[in-house]
């Protein structure tokens, strides 16, 4: 019996980043084997070029493997779809499909296909989610796949500079660009002028005349981590948008496991999925507003920021090591195959 575990190609962003990690660690420390999907115009294929494609992906599984599927693949359903069809094939092969994003509960435009997606997900043996609060949703809306593996959180296997020490700073970083995010409108709009917002892009005007300074723009996630490092303060997870927040609640953020791998406290908010570990763990604040957190941010004291850095650079050493997908992985096919 083998395990595989499919990994994107062709695409960029975080979506890639996070399969791509998690394929390295699954290769890397268990063996897994990789099966490789190109990102690509699905309506470019014609059925038999489709299965002939799907056929080559899947060319070193055999009856009674185990094949992860992380989820999406990027593509357009159908292609997920014809994946998971052409799987069905093999006699006792244990189908495992990890949830990196379900992509109508990011965009409330695709929410009129949440129902196809479960009905593909029901076509798994075994589901990994982000979370319960998301088994709980799906289920609200059909999910009947019987066992589920908890992630909670993504690892980040990133390179830190150890001389550079998290100051002590009334900062908070936020990693992202909020330039033309319609979900990211609190940063353009940030009215605080006690606490500074760190953002990482090079600059823009809508920044003009606010308490904004720019850490500059990284595609790398080693540059990204000791760029925080050196600002110090605080991460932060928020967004105004109600059905993003609604989705954070349920989902397992990389940026959120990055500001914690860089080593700096993180503000999130208090319905959250790892909200009760941040608090149980002194990795950071949590806040039901944005008012609140500037307010707490300004309130803290030097001794009590040294603290809860010192006890997120001991959690970070989990997200560095790839704890967290090793064990999901691991859980996952142990899991598969109890009664």
């Amino acid at each position: 019996m083998k395990v595989h575990i499919t990994n994107i190609y062709g695409v960029t962003g975080i979506g890639l980043k996070a399969q791509q990690a998690a394929a390295e660690i699954a290769k890397r420390d268990l063996q897994y084997q990789e099966l490789g999907i190109y990102f690509y115009p699905v309506d470019s294929d014609s059925p038999d070029m489709l299965r002939t494609r799907l056929d080559g992906i899947l060319a070193s599984v055999s009856p009674g493997d185990v094949v992860i599927m992380q989820s999406p693949t990027w593509n357009d359903i159908r292609f997920d779809e014809s994946l998971m069809n052409r799987m069905n094939r093999y006699s006792g092969l244990k189908k495992i499909i990890w949830l990196h994003d379900v992509q109508p509960l990011m965009k409330e435009a695709k929410r009129e296909f949440l129902s196809r997606w479960i009905e593909l997900y029901n076509q798994a043996d075994l589901i990994i989610a982000a979370s319960q609060n998301e088994v709980d949703v799906l289920r609200s809306h059909g999910l009947r796949v019987r066992k589920t593996v908890i992630q909670r959180m993504w690892d980040c296997q990133v390179s830190v500079d150890r001389t550079l020490v998290p100051r002590f700073q009334k900062v908070i970083n936020f990693a992202g660009d909020p330039s033309n995010e319609p979900k990211l409108t609190f940063a353009r709009n940030w009215k605080y002028d006690n606490i500074t917002l760190a953002v990482t892009v090079n600059g823009g005007s809508w920044a003009q005349g606010k308490n904004i300074r720019f850490l500059g723009w990284y595609n790398n996630d080693n540059l990204l981590v000791n760029a925080l490092r050196r600002s110090g303060g605080f991460g932060l997870l928020w967004s105004e948008d109600a059905y993003w927040r609604e989705y954070m609640r349920i989902n397992a953020s990389y940026k959120f496991s990055t500001y914690l791998a860089a080593g700096i406290p993180v503000i999130v908010p208090s319905d959250i999925a790892e909200s009760d570990t941040i608090l149980r763990k002194n990795l950071g604040i949590v806040a039901d507003s944005l008012d609140e957190a500037v307010e707490r941010v300004a309130a803290v004291k030097e001794e009590e920021y040294k603290k809860m850095a010192e006890d997120t650079e001991q959690f970070a050493w989990l997200l560095r090591e790839g704890y967290f997908t090793r064990k999901v992985l691991t859980d996952a096919v142990f899991q598969v195959f109890a009664d």
